[in-house]
Formats: structure tokens, C-alpha cells, sequence
């Protein structure tokens, strides 16, 4: 028996939606992000934060003020580095 012909047809499709899914990702980072910059919520972003001294390229959370407070369901909902559950305090 040969060999049947779809395999190297499913590796090209493969090739080909690789192929695209990396070009969409240059047109977004070549094209889309440095375009946000000049929008002006974001410029004006930036623009304050250059004036702080804080470079906006490597601003880590660390830098922030206080960080944004999280709703009440969020460790309902997400458990992480608690083996067992510890039981919920009522408020």
C-alpha cells in the first residue's frame, strides 16, 4: 500500500495558519501598538508618566501608588496556594 495524500495537505494548512497567525501578530506590533501611542488618552498617559520619572516601557506594579482594589467574589472564585480552603470569614 502507499502512503495516503492528505497528510502533507493538513501540514501545509498548518504551515499556512502559523504563517498568518505570526503575520497578524507583526501587523499588531509593528503597525497597531506604535499607532496607539500617538492616540491621546494614551499619549497623555505617557506624557505623565515621563514627567514623574517613571518610564512607561518598564513599569512594573510595584510602581504604583496602591493597587486597585479587587471585587468581594474574586477569592470566592479563585483559589491559589490554599490547600485545604481556608473557611471565609463572615464580615
Amino acid at each position: 500500500m502507499t502512503p495516503s495524500a492528505p497528510a502533507p495537505v493538513r501540514s501545509a494548512r498548518g504551515t499556512h495558519r502559523l504563517a498568518a497567525a505570526l503575520a497578524a501578530m507583526a501587523v499588531i506590533w509593528l503597525g497597531l501598538l506604535p499607532r496607539l501611542a500617538h492616540w491621546p488618552p494614551v499619549a497623555d498617559h505617557v506624557r505623565r508618566m515621563e514627567q514623574g520619572g517613571v518610564n512607561p516601557a518598564a513599569m512594573f506594579y510595584t510602581e504604583l501608588e496602591r493597587l486597585p482594589l479587587r471585587p468581594d467574589w474574586v477569592p470566592d472564585q479563585i483559589a491559589l496556594w490554599q490547600w485545604p480552603p481556608a473557611p471565609r470569614e463572615r464580615r
